[in-house]
Order: structure tokens, then sequence, then C-alpha cells
């Protein structure tokens, strides 16, 4: 197994380190990522698995150059998979978000193919959160990742308000109003009237509603008294 190895390794030296980097730049414009399996073979017989083991080996040995090291990175490339399990939720997540726009998958969401759980490796990263690796977080948050859900929640029915309040001059949302994209906008302006008044109301949403000029009046006609407490 160790001289299998060894031969597969120094076969890859055959190969100019250009053409080499073109069929990793070709794997991860058709994959997403550059996770690339270690038997992997490209379609004209380069082993580009074993290439990639080589470069890890090469960068402890100081073989490559700043430019090819550069290069590598530009690719995302992943120097040490000590953990591919998160990395290939990682890689996985990039897809989902350059496919969907978002990097917030059902939390039953399975990739197409090979069904691969990225709604439950999504919702694991979330449990985490105030105890996660700096490198990780770093790494997420350049996906948008959705550390949140109630925060994202709200932010995402306030810009629909305040794309409402463009279109149709003010906030006087009817109660059973549902925006294209299927959220109860309708719903969730009660809510907050009904937040305001038993005080679950944070003063900074407070404040963000009516700055935009929110009906605090109900359906019914009465309403609400704005209690805005006084700077110390």
């Amino acid at each position: 197994m160790y001289k299998d190895l060894k031969a597969r390794l120094q076969e890859t030296t055959e190969t100019p380190w250009d053409d080499a980097y073109a069929h990793l730049a070709a794997y991860k414009a058709e994959k997403g990522n550059c996770l690339v399996p270690q038997f992997q073979i490209t379609y004209d017989g380069f082993a580009l698995g074993f290439w990639l083991l080589r470069l890890r080996n090469d960068l402890v040995d100081g073989l490559l150059s700043e430019d090819q090291i550069q290069r590598l990175d530009a690719l995302e490339f992943v120097w040490e998979p000590r953990e591919p399990h998160w990395e290939k939720g990682f890689a996985e997540l990039q897809a989902f978000r350059a496919k969907h726009g978002h990097s917030l998958p059902p939390e039953n969401y399975t990739t197409p193919g090979e069904h691969y759980e990225l709604g439950e490796w999504a919702r694991a990263q979330r449990l985490t959160e105030g105890n996660y690796p700096r490198e990780k977080y770093q790494r997420l948050c350049t996906l948008d990742y959705v550390w949140d859900l109630m925060e994202y929640a709200w932010s995402r029915a306030f810009s629909a308000l305040e794309a409402y309040k463009e279109e149709n001059g003010d906030c006087l949302v009817p109660d059973e109003y549902v925006t294209e994209d299927e959220l109860e906008l309708g719903s969730w302006v009660i809510k907050q009237r009904s937040d305001l008044l038993y005080n679950y109301l944070p003063l900074d949403k407070m404040l963000k509603l009516d700055a935009l000029g929110f009906a605090w009046a109900a359906s019914d006609g009465s309403a609400l008294t704005l209690h805005i407490p006084k700077k110390k």
C-alpha cells in the first residue's frame, strides 16, 4: 500500500503544475469546492486526488512558491482537512448559496444526488454558537450564514414592510396580506402591535418601526401609545 501511494504521488510530478492546477480549477467550477476524493481521476487519466495530497506534503516541505500558494488559496483550497465532515458541510453550503442566493436550507433539506443532510448540518452549527472556533465562524460569515433565526426572521419581515411602504405609501398592511415569497406580513404586523402592548418588543425595534411610519393603530381603530424611555 505504501509503495502504491509513493508511486501515485510520483506519477503526479509528470504532469506540469499549471495543467494540474487547471484540473483543480475545473473541479471547483463544477462542484463548488476543492474537496476532491482521494481516488479522483480526471477524464484524461490524471490522479487529481493524489495531486492534492502531494500539494499538502509540498507545503510542509517548503516546495511550493508563494504564487502557487496564493493561486490555491484563491480556489479556497483546504490545506488541513482534519475535519472532513465539517468541510463537506461547508462546501455543500457554498454550493447551496450559489444556487439559491442564501445560506438557510430547511432543516430537513438533503442535497440532490448524494442526499447529504445539509439542513441538519447547518442547524448543528447554531447549537455551538458562542463557543464556536473563530476560523470556522469567520468562514461561515463569508456565506452570510444565519446564526440567529429569530433575528433573521424579524429583519426579513421588516425589509418586506419597507418594500410594502415604498409601493403603497404607508405601513397599513391588511391583516391577511402575504408577500410573493409567502411571508405572512399582515400577521407579523399584528404581532408587533401585540408585542409592544405586552412589553415584548425591544426598544431598538420599536424605534426602527416608528421611524418607518409603522401603523401602531390596530385594525379596529384603537391605537397603542408609545412609551419611549428618556435618555439619562
